[in-house]
């Protein structure tokens, strides 16, 4: 079959974190590493091949499978973890401690893949992670939400995806109610005539704390610009991961940018939620919008909240407003400041989800929030990634239990993307089920959560991944959290149509 290709989001491979050299130390995560889930969508056993790449774009090692002493092919709707710490002890093309880095992913069969990124720092852990877009992409992409306030601080990390041409890369920065963006750069810069930074290929930008404008909390666009060689914008291709830590405290969140040709008129965000909670941490969610073109005249957007109460009561508001560049609509208010009609509010209790319909294209990124500083976010889904397909990379029950604790356990909320009743098959794959473990149909009257460590059929220890077959268009977000660690272990990641 054809090779296909996904490109790891850039820099965030890391065994053991470090500043890159000459830099300006960035707010430490402690020891940080990432790791990549790739399963097999595909009807035959998949080869994988791995290559890490250093900020510079040079090609430091390599993974696969199969490999001596390792994994074997991967299985038709099987996973494999490829964990970064630890590979100077194995004994082949190791990653140093103190890499910081990009990877590609090549693999024989359809997949899909997972980059996670875990740190520990005195005695607390962080984890935050997102599934990946595979193939090529278009010369821009959109973060809707990027911090760098007294309270949060971003990351971003701008992978030049070309292994052969170097890129211009502009980030244009967005407040809300802003009518012009903070550019970085601001004027040309050598090897970029028409502005940006010049990237070489496979190559990454850093952005953080000390190079983000102050006080912001907006959006930002990564454009690509003119090179001094003659390369067009179109021909030029970035990709973005934006993670953002807590300054004070333990959480840390991650997501992958939209790629200019995924944004859309039509979102659903399954997880808008105030002081809600699927049994551990209590939450409540706030999320951004940006338009396609922030600095063009302002757009209508339709807002559908649905959901129940802490009685099972459903709620339902709807509202009409005015999107002019960059809105943050956050559940902890009410009224316009929630996006709600100035005499709405939500309950003190809600579990719900949002539809969006916006006049142009726009993306939407929301963030969950905790009293504890637990952090997580996820993008909101389009109308193209709806699917009857959708796949969940890696699930747990029970997993890695310590000291009296469960360990590691999911959930994941499905919706249907119009709303109407669709019924769902889940089939769970892993060691335990080679050939699939197919659960009973449910009937998902517009969402339903189902939590793993409530299903009976699936054994303690359990880890593994999850194929949704549903008969009408549905989207799924999933959340991995455990009772072992103190800090944040808690990861949302969007489930991914197949």
């Amino acid at each position: 079959g054809a090779v296909l290709a996904a490109m790891a989001l850039a820099a965030a491979v890391a065994a053991g974190a470090g500043a890159a050299p000459g830099a300006a130390e960035p707010l430490g995560l402690g020891e940080e590493n990432s790791w990549l889930r790739i399963q097999n969508v595909g009807q035959r056993a998949a080869n994988v091949e791995i290559r890490f790449f250093d900020l510079g774009g040079g090609e430091v090692a390599q993974d696969r499978c199969p490999r001596e002493g390792g994994c074997t092919a991967v299985q038709p709707g099987f996973g494999w973890s490829f964990f970064q710490e630890g590979y100077e002890e194995q004994g082949y093309e190791p990653l140093e401690a103190g890499y910081r880095g990009s990877a590609t992913i090549t693999v024989d069969q359809p997949f899909v893949a997972l980059l996670a990124r875990d740190a520990f720092e005195d005695g607390a852990f962080r984890i935050a992670g997102d599934t990946l877009r595979l193939g090529a992409g278009s010369s821009s992409q959109y973060a809707p939400l990027v911090q760098n306030t007294a309270s949060h601080v971003s990351r971003l990390s701008i992978r030049n995806a070309d292994d052969e041409r170097p890129a211009c890369f502009e980030i244009a920065y967005y407040a809300e109610g802003a009518s012009e963006p903070i550019l970085d750069p601001g004027e040309p810069t050598e090897g970029c005539p028409r502005g940006g930074w010049r990237v070489p290929p496979s190559g990454t930008l850093l952005r953080d704390e000390h190079t983000l404008p102050a006080d912001f909390d907006g959006a930002a666009v990564v454009r690509s610009r003119p090179t001094a060689e003659g390369a067009p914008p179109g021909a030029q291709q970035p990709s973005l991961l934006v993670d953002t830590r807590e300054r004070g405290g333990p959480g840390l969140a991650a997501y992958r940018a939209f790629d200019a040709a995924e944004l859309s008129r039509d979102l659903v965000l399954p997880l808008v939620d105030r002081n809600a909670s699927e049994g551990r941490t209590t939450w409540t969610t706030r999320f951004r919008l940006v338009a396609a073109e922030p600095e063009a005249q302002p757009i209508a957007v339709s807002l559908l909240f649905t959901g129940r109460d802490a009685a099972g009561d459903e709620i339902e508001i709807e509202h009409e407003l005015v999107l002019a560049s960059v809105l943050t609509c956050d559940q902890r208010l009410d009224g316009a400041g929630g996006c709600l009609p100035e005499d709405a509010e939500l309950p003190d209790v809600f579990f719900g989800s949002v539809r969006v319909r916006a006049e142009e294209p726009v993306a939407i990124v929301a963030q969950r929030l905790s009293a504890g500083g637990a952090l997580a976010d996820y993008r909101g889904f389009t109308a193209e990634e709806a699917s009857r397909e959708l796949v969940l990379p890696v699930l747990n029950k029970n997993f890695g239990p310590w000291g009296g604790h469960d360990g590691w356990n999911s959930w994941f909320r499905v919706l249907s993307f119009d709303g109407s009743r669709a019924s769902l098959r889940v089939l769970y794959y892993s060691k335990h089920f080679p050939h699939g473990l197919l659960a009973p149909p449910l009937a998902v009257d517009g969402r339903a959560t189902l939590r793993q460590w409530e299903n009976s059929h699936i054994p303690d220890g359990w880890v593994g991944s999850a194929i949704l077959i549903a008969d009408r268009p549905v989207v799924a977000l999933a959340n991995l959290e455990s009772d072992v660690f103190e800090g944040d272990p808690v990861m949302l990641y969007n489930a991914v149509p197949q």
